[in-house]
């Protein structure tokens, strides 16, 4: 587990958007992760993130923004721009395709209960995303 991996700052819409075009330039695709350093399932998220970031199949295909939701106060709005159903329930995994076009939001809660999962499990999630 990873503590405090979600930085506490108000995030804009637009500099998700900036992540996004910035990361397809890169030619990576852009995963966005709402979360908080006080839910378990988000800070074990986040170890399984730096764990995955060693493959060099995940560091070389996939960038991470990590944004914090604080006790669902802080950056809500924005959470609610990419899934406007989303009043809790965090992590929050947004998985964007290389045109930066959202490509998992009907499964963004996917990782909720991250603790119960396989440890290869983000990293197969992810693969499965990844070009060609």
């Amino acid at each position: 587990m990873i503590p405090n991996a979600f930085v506490e700052k108000l995030v804009e819409f637009s500099e998700i958007e900036a992540f996004i075009k910035n990361s397809t330039i890169e030619t990576k695709l852009p995963i966005v992760i709402f979360g908080a350093n006080w839910c378990p399932d988000c800070r074990i998220l986040a170890g399984l993130i730096q764990s995955a970031q060693l493959h060099k199949s995940i560091r070389e295909n996939f960038n991470f923004l990590l944004i914090d939701v604080k006790n669902y106060e802080v950056n809500m709005n924005t959470l609610k721009q990419l899934d406007s159903g989303a009043n809790t329930g965090i992590p929050r995994v947004f998985v964007f395709n290389a045109s930066g076009k959202l490509v998992n939001k009907h499964e963004n809660d996917l990782f909720r209960t991250v603790r119960t999962m396989h440890e290869n499990a983000l990293v197969d999630y992810l693969m499965s995303f990844k070009r060609p």
